[in-house]
């Protein structure tokens, strides 16, 4: 491993610069500031890069910090994607091993690829051959045991080894006292996590005596429409199913199960850093915030509208990969009617039959990106169209 500064230096700010970190203030940030305490032969914990980087402030009884680990993964995948592009001739190579929060600068050839045995070649051949025809016939023989678990989306989940969890996006609320006099809980739109919260409290000192954290937070219908749909189809398929709020979820929650989630735009969680590493070629935002974000600058924004007489919402459906073999599928709105309209749908076998029907021969059904427009009162939905897919 070089220590040599000036070439470290060339190099990271060439990574700083590419197009895989220069729209993440927090990961360029992050690299920098892991870069200088290897060079200085510091070993920061999570404590020390939350309140030197991000001026964080804990309390004693605090034992970790979940977002600093989400945002060094963030850091080691977006440094994969560099190196597997840009930076695929650097001589210097960055590394940010797992469980540690150093950086290890190796040279290039310590990351050559092995010599490939062409010798084996016929006999991967053959074995590849065996496999794939093993694979056909026993999905032959388990043909029509049981035609929910052929399901577009649902299928990966009832074949999938590890464990599903659903994960219901509950909303933030704060302690103060109330008109009445007694003290109760505040939900407000614009507020949907701590870290605003302490943004609030900074902003406007004099609250911190009338306001305060609370261990409460509230879920609304759309949850308990969208769980019953859900768990209709697990039942159908024999595959367990777990849940889970998403303020007690865990990131080893997202390795360890298959995650489905619905919620809103809001109170995506841990989820939004995942969806800012995806491409769009179009947004979804309100009149005050964007939620959805194109690289494009002319990829056209979706924005809901609630009028008094009808309601019109863009539901966003995500279907992939997760980070360990495992699947995510996220299910999007910025208000009930949205989701309840699209999980109804989606966990219906004829318009599952239809989707893949219609569906653009480019699209991969087990991976893909849909936006619906839903319009309808009172959380009945009126109208449901599917206008992009991707």
């Amino acid at each position: 491993m070089t220590t040599n500064r000036p070439l470290i230096n060339k190099y990271l700010k060439k990574i700083t610069s590419s197009r895989h970190f220069v729209k993440s203030k927090i990961s360029c940030d992050l690299l920098n500031y892991l870069t200088e305490a290897t060079l200085e032969g510091k070993n920061p914990k999570e404590f020390t890069i939350g309140v030197e980087l991000f001026g964080k402030k804990y309390d004693d009884n605090d034992k970790q910090d979940s977002n600093i680990r989400v945002y060094i993964h963030n850091v080691r995948k977006k440094l994969k994607d560099y190196y597997a592009h840009e930076g695929s001739k650097d001589s210097l190579i960055f590394v940010v091993e797992k469980g540690k929060y150093r950086v290890r600068f190796d040279s290039r050839k310590d990351h050559r690829k092995p010599v490939k045995y062409v010798f084996l070649t016929p006999f991967l051949i053959c074995l590849t051959a065996l496999i794939v025809l093993s694979y056909f016939f026993m999905k032959q023989k388990g043909q029509n045991t049981n035609p929910w678990k052929e399901l577009p989306i649902w299928q990966t989940f009832a074949e999938n080894e590890k464990p599903t969890l659903l994960v219901l996006g509950d909303y933030f609320v704060f302690s103060g006292q109330l008109p009445t006099g007694n003290v109760g809980v505040y939900r407000d739109f614009s507020i949907n996590s701590e870290v605003e919260f302490e943004h609030l409290l900074d902003k406007n000192p004099d609250l911190v005596f009338s306001l305060s954290k609370s261990h409460l937070t509230y879920l609304s219908k759309m949850a308990a429409f969208c769980q019953s749909h859900i768990y209709k189809v697990f039942a159908q398929t024999d595959a367990s199913i777990q849940v889970k709020l998403s303020s007690d979820l865990q990131p080893d929650d997202l390795k360890n199960n298959n995650i489905i989630f619905v919620g809103n735009y809001k109170n995506m969680g841990l989820f939004e850093n995942i969806i800012n590493d995806i491409n769009f070629s179009f947004g979804v935002g309100s009149t005050t915030k964007q939620f959805i974000f194109s690289s494009d600058p002319c990829a056209e924004i979706y924005q809901p509208n609630n009028s008094s007489s009808k309601e019109k919402d863009y539901a966003l459906v995500i279907n992939t990969e997760g980070y360990a073999g495992n699947r995510l599928l996220l299910f999007l709105s910025t208000q009930d009617i949205g989701n309840i309209s699209v999980v109804d749908q989606l966990t219906d076998p004829d318009y599952l039959g239809q989707l893949v029907a219609e569906k653009p021969e480019h699209v991969d059904p087990e991976n893909f990106k849909a936006l619906y427009q839903v319009e309808g009162i009172n959380k009945t939905d009126l109208s449901f169209e599917l206008i992009r897919m991707e």
